[in-house]
């Protein structure tokens, strides 16, 4: 479960381009290195830009999110600017990327950040040590999941958590089901199913089952993060019969977690998708628009098939909302990164791993 979703998305438009999107054939001509580092620069350029974005925070958390995946040691100096971001959930992502990162150069500006006022960013804080090998107050993190009175530290926490390779962390997170905010439940779910944890994957499928759009779609999205060969069919099940579309995108990145391309053309023409409409109450339509195309971007992703490339530049470059620009960018770097890494396996993994995944 993505960062944006426990925050208050914040409604300004970023009119920067106008054109329509267009699709892109399946099966095209893979792109060569000169294409390839022709995007990769373009991507990388529009997460520079989101990362400063001043109007909206949720966009420089996404983009934050994002821009770990590059990993190289020239781009890292953007992440450690966030760390000093205005808003708290900025820098909270920036810790988690950081850690992710294993930034040494960032040690000092953690160690600042676990002495800051708000509870969020110190959970990051703490995660981001932990990732780079000092496990000495690694501990605190379960008084932040199951005992802080601020909510959003608590959902910070299973989030991290749920991030920690160690199979004890199941037990916490479990515990952590009792908490009364669902935002926490559901994040200790998907921490406990990405542990391959029965009982957790059978409650995310009875959420995914509840009728309730917005409900669906998160429960699927979590299970997606599962990687579970054992959920294809369920996965497949969502993609063809869910009444919403957004339940079926998740389901088909579901699947492309799991090498299966089934749901490519639903996430090409998503990315195409130009009206929306919402039956839900302080869901505005442009809102409901926006989460199908950075949906369609994770499907894409997801997948990471190169001949893609092209409709998510597009993606990128003409439509209006800089949250589906940052996804787009997001799904080429990625694509981009693990193309790179099949036809050269000797270039490492993507940054974003924990140690012993």
């Amino acid at each position: 479960m993505s960062l944006e979703r426990m925050r208050q998305i914040v409604r300004r438009g970023w009119s920067v381009w106008l054109a329509c999107v267009v699709g892109c054939t399946p099966g095209a001509k893979r792109p060569d290195g000169i294409r390839l580092a022709s995007l990769h620069r373009e991507g990388s350029e529009c997460l520079k830009a989101a990362i400063q974005y001043p109007h909206n925070p949720v966009v420089r958390v996404e983009a934050v999110e994002a821009y770990q995946l590059l990993g190289h040691q020239d781009d890292r100096p953007w992440l450690r600017s966030a760390l000093l971001d205005e808003h708290p959930g900025v820098r909270f992502a920036a810790c988690v990327a950081v850690g992710l990162q294993r930034d040494e150069a960032a040690r000092t500006a953690l160690g600042k950040c676990l002495e800051q006022k708000d509870p969020g960013v110190r959970v990051g804080a703490l995660f981001a040590l932990h990732a780079m090998g000092d496990d000495k107050r690694t501990g605190e993190l379960t008084y932040y999941l199951l005992k802080h009175p601020d909510v959003t530290a608590r959902r910070n926490a299973a989030l991290v958590l749920g991030q920690f390779p160690e199979p004890g962390v199941v037990k916490m997170l479990a515990r952590a089901m009792r908490d009364p905010d669902p935002g926490v439940q559901l994040l200790a779910l998907e921490g406990m199913a990405r542990h391959k944890n029965k009982e957790a994957i059978q409650q995310l499928q009875l959420l995914a089952n509840s009728g309730v759009g917005s409900e669906e779609v998160l429960a699927v999205d979590a299970l997606a993060q599962a990687q579970d060969a054992e959920l294809a069919d369920f996965f497949r099940y969502k993609m063809r019969t869910a009444s919403h579309l957004e339940t079926q995108l998740a389901a088909a990145k579901g699947l492309g977690l799991l090498g299966i391309n089934e749901g490519l053309e639903l996430g090409l023409r998503s990315l195409q998708y130009t009206r929306a409409t919402s039956s839900e109450a302080n869901d505005p339509p442009q809102e409901r628009l926006m989460r199908v195309k950075q949906l369609g971007c994770a499907v894409l992703e997801a997948i990471g098939d190169p001949s893609t490339l092209d409709a998510l530049e597009r993606t990128m470059k003409q439509d209006p909302d800089p949250r589906v620009q940052v996804a787009a960018a997001k799904a080429m770097l990625q694509i981009i990164a693990s193309y790179r890494q099949q036809t050269n396996p000797l270039s490492g993994r993507t940054a974003g791993e924990m140690p012993g995944r």
